[in-house]
């Protein structure tokens, strides 16, 4: 039997939680209860003798994720499968619970067997799992957990890893492997989307997710920010089987990292195999779907069919030399030079930031070129310290560098003409804009329009605006044209010509837009403005 401990400072849910569920039916016995999380501590942290724990988030004296907390940095030798007792407003707690360990919650306004047994017997189907896991390597030191650890990251990065090692003659070895004999292998990678300070959370969460799912897998850190499974099915299990049910997979855990972690994961999914000397190259195929991410988006799962990862993209050649002679000039053509070459670039579809990664090292090579030949440094143009070519590595997501790479650009061409800067500047840039829409809003008027008669890249101008107006281009156009409406609408002018005259071609559209911002139509507001100088 299993031993059973209740947590929680109402006795009367302590005696409900004993009373209500058939825990002989459940092979466990409630055997201890406690009022709080320091009574728990003592008790468990003494005796070691408790198999589940089911502790309410919120308790005096010490709530459960401070006894979770405790618990984890003990290392107990026999800790507990715990379960935890939440309000409904309590989920940014349950969510740090599971990252302490918890293998699940219950709600405290569904205290009925209906909800209960299941997550019960959850954890003692985990407890037998581990009992059997134990048994099963019980045989093993925890240098042969680390050799096998190590023999897997091995087989998935490195092509000649077997023959480098000479592990074809090494009895555990083939001991070790043996175990994925006649099975089907799937390699999956795994890329975090943001940069993290730890990455044992990550890896606590997706193995949590996993054992859930009841799929033999390992997980393996190939490196920092990246992760690999090994999913294992069946060899009798058919193609078509095993692509829904990895899709499942996948689905639940990427949802379980977003729910608990507040991150998505990029995933690239290799093709079946089922012979452990094939996982190379499904762990390069899937390495690189996932990498995709840097020209498709972040978040996604690649499967090899949608895209053929055998076929490297076309590298498309971006001859940057004349925008940087018009640049050394100060001739400011380079701009448009600028924006033609980003998206040139942006147009190439299937990219991973390792294809495309000569492209911009050429770029920043020749920046820093200039910068010497001008007796500057990158220190000029970069606010941190970290060398340029590091900070391009670092992107996963190619608008960011490309937006990266404006700014970088801009400055570089404001250092080397500072007095053509005070004509150029975001400041001066901004003011020339709005007169010329002062000047031109009663025609149809776009920002990419106004970008290129201001000689700036898109993208450039619409950050400056807001920068600088706190307002979007296409807002500050609309309130212009709205507030000089309502000035004519006190004349006798009639409203299509009114509409004519601030910008819209059709009035309906111009009385849609007027009443959104000034809220009721231009015929009530001449009305309105009437009756007031009466």
């Amino acid at each position: 039997m299993f031993r059973v401990m209740i947590v929680d400072d109402e006795p009367l849910v302590r005696l409900a939680l004993g009373a209500i569920i058939p825990w002989d039916d459940l092979e466990c016995e409630v055997v201890a209860e406690a009022a709080d999380g320091y009574e728990a501590w003592e008790r468990i942290s003494a005796k070691q003798d408790i198999d589940i724990m089911i502790a309410d988030m919120s308790m005096p004296v010490m709530d459960a994720n401070t006894l979770l907390s405790k618990l984890q940095e003990a290392n107990l030798r026999n800790a507990p499968q715990s379960i935890v007792l939440s309000a409904y407003s309590d989920f940014d707690f349950v969510r740090k619970a599971f990252l302490l360990g918890a293998v699940d919650y219950i709600m405290k306004a569904n205290l009925d067997p209906e909800h209960i047994i299941p997550v019960i017997q959850k954890a003692v189907n985990k407890l037998k799992e581990k009992t059997v896991s134990s048994a099963r390597t019980n045989s093993y030191s925890d240098s042969d957990s680390k050799q096998r650890e190590t023999w897997l990251r091995g087989l998935l990065r490195e092509k000649d890893y077997l023959y480098n090692l000479n592990l074809t003659l090494d009895d555990s070895f083939h001991t070790w492997v043996s175990q994925y004999a006649n099975q089907q292998h799937v390699i999956v990678s795994l890329l975090p989307d943001e940069r993290l300070d730890n990455d044992v959370h990550l890896v606590k969460i997706i193995r949590q997710g996993m054992e859930i799912v009841k799929v033999p897998f390992e997980l393996i850190q190939i490196q920092e920010d990246e992760l690999s499974l090994l999913l294992c099915f069946e060899s009798r299990v058919s193609y078509l089987n095993i692509r829904e049910r990895v899709m499942e997979i996948l689905d639940s855990l990427r949802n379980t990292v977003k729910n608990f972690l507040n991150i998505t994961l990029s995933v690239g999914v290799g093709g079946t195999c089922t012979d452990w000397k094939s996982w190379h190259q499904r762990y390069i195929q899937a390495k690189y779907l996932a990498s995709l991410r840097f020209s498709e988006g972040l978040g996604r799962v690649y499967y090899p069919e949608v895209i053929n990862a055998d076929e490297k993209p076309h590298r498309t050649a971006w001859d940057h030399t004349v925008m940087m002679q018009l640049m050394n000039k100060g001739d400011s053509k380079w701009q448009q030079l600028l924006n033609a070459g980003l998206k040139q670039l942006s147009d190439v579809p299937n990219v991973t930031l390792e294809s495309a990664l000569p492209i911009y090292e050429e770029l920043i090579w020749n920046i820093g070129a200039l910068l010497h030949a001008k007796a500057m440094n990158w220190t000029h143009v970069i606010e941190t310290r970290r060398r340029p070519y590091e900070i391009v590595e670092q992107f996963m997501f190619r608008e960011d560098l490309h937006e990266w790479i404006e700014q970088l650009v801009f400055r570089l061409a404001d250092l080397l003409h500072s007095e053509k800067q005070r004509e150029d500047n975001p400041q001066r840039l901004v003011e020339r804009v709005k007169r010329y829409v002062e000047q031109n809003y009663c025609k149809p008027i776009t920002l990419g329009q106004v970008s290129e008669w201001a000689q700036v890249t898109e993208s450039h101008l619409s950050k400056q605006f807001v920068k600088e107006t706190g307002e979007h281009f296409i807002e500050y156009v609309t309130k212009l044209r709205i507030n000089e409406a309502a000035r004519l609408i006190e004349s006798e002018m009639k409203m299509y010509e009114i509409a004519v005259k601030v910008g819209y071609e059709n009035p309906e559209h111009f009385s849609r837009v007027f009443k959104k911002y000034r809220g009721m139509s231009p015929q009530k507001y001449r009305d309105d403005d009437a009756r007031k100088k009466i």
